[in-house]
């Protein structure tokens, strides 16, 4: 978690210094496919671990500024996130998130117009856990991790083919069963998301 701090943090400061007055937003779009890899671990009277995968659709939208410099582009936005239900069993589990991105787009100079990028957010991330019946839900940190490439198909717009790894937050909650002490139970949400957009650059 350090060292994703660290590399945003990094970022924030050279794309801060190296343009700090140019304004060049743009929105994109994304559906992606998530592998859903979900844990939860209880620990008391009844000890154990349980995994929830399932490979899901989703989709997310976004809102950045674009900061040119010499060898390619930072780029800064908001985004929303959300992945469809994942379920096993009698279970389920929803997760959406709300992350501030920075991303580093790399100039190939090439004839062809791809970037290649690498990125790392830092944001609200939510989940929510139903069986049978019940639910448990929360708010934690969410933080992602990935690479993609851009295609600039003309002026405004590019596609956008990448990869995550992002993380909803961890979450635990305490149950009192009757007749014995509490239970806790320890939430993981996660997911390795492949993702492919449209970016509109004004």
């Amino acid at each position: 978690m350090r060292k994703v701090l660290l590399m945003a943090g990094v970022a924030c400061l050279f794309a801060a210094n190296a343009s700090a007055f140019q304004f060049n937003p743009y929105v994109a779009a994304k559906a992606k496919y998530a592998l859903s890899r979900n844990e939860a671990k209880m620990t008391g009277v009844n000890e154990g671990k349980a995994k929830l995968h399932d490979d899901v659709w989703g989709g997310s939208i976004a809102l950045g500024n674009t900061y040119g410099v010499s060898n390619g582009d930072f780029r800064l936005e908001i985004e929303y996130t959300k992945n469809g239900d994942a379920k096993k069993h009698q279970a389920k589990i929803k997760t959406q998130g709300v992350l501030f991105n920075v991303y580093y787009d790399f100039n190939l100079r090439t004839v062809v117009p791809i970037k290649p990028y690498v990125g790392v957010g830092l944001g609200w991330g939510r989940a929510e856990f139903e069986s049978q019946g019940s639910s448990v839900k929360d708010n934690g940190v969410s933080m992602q991790i990935g690479a993609g490439v851009s295609y600039k198909i003309c002026n405004h717009t590019s596609l956008d083919l990448g990869y995550r790894y992002i993380t909803y937050g961890d979450f635990d909650k305490e149950y009192r069963i009757p007749g014995y002490s509490y239970e806790k139970i320890d939430y993981k949400p996660r997911a390795h998301e492949f993702l492919f957009g449209v970016r509109y650059d004004f």
